[in-house]
């Protein structure tokens, strides 16, 4: 079966994610909330947050930006101008490190990240672990806890 001449056409989902890919470029978490506001709630999120870490693979530092974003660390253009922005740096560290966002690890809103592959932290080096963990508070959470957390900041986030 022939699949016809020309170019690929681009899905809503490829669309999406190049423009989120353009704000995260920008730096304009205005145009992101924007673009996150008018999402339809479905189960493609996750397939979302994939394509942008694979898009933004090659550029760490906007990676780290975009984690400092979801995790509300960024609310305002001026904010990516502060001195530090701890979310932001570590997820930095945790990606150079080899961590992958969004599948081992999980920028959280209220300026947390959620470990999602504690095996993955514990192979760090015991060295980069304390730096982390003096730098960091850490507390550790049963999945049930996880998922009551996640269930109220989704009930909190939730437009009626």
């Amino acid at each position: 079966m022939s699949k016809g001449f020309g170019p690929q056409q681009q899905t809503d989902l490829d669309k999406l994610v190049y423009r989120i890919v353009r704000y995260c470029q920008k730096r304009s978490p205005e145009g992101l909330d924007k673009v996150f506001d008018s999402l339809p709630k479905d189960d493609q999120s996750q397939q979302v947050m994939n394509r942008i870490t694979e898009q933004l693979h090659s550029d760490l530092d906007t990676l780290a930006w975009f984690c400092g974003y979801m995790a509300s660390e960024i609310n305002r253009r001026e904010d990516s101008d502060r001195a530090r922005l701890p979310i932001t740096e570590l997820s930095k560290t945790l990606i150079l490190l080899g961590m992958q966002p969004f599948v081992e690890f999980m920028p959280y809103p209220g300026q947390r990240i959620v470990i999602l592959a504690p095996e993955r932290f514990e192979e760090l080096p015991k060295s980069i672990q304390t730096k982390l963990k003096q730098a960091f508070e850490f507390s550790d959470r049963s999945g049930e806890e996880l998922l009551q957390i996640n269930e109220a900041i989704r009930q909190e986030f939730e437009v009626s």
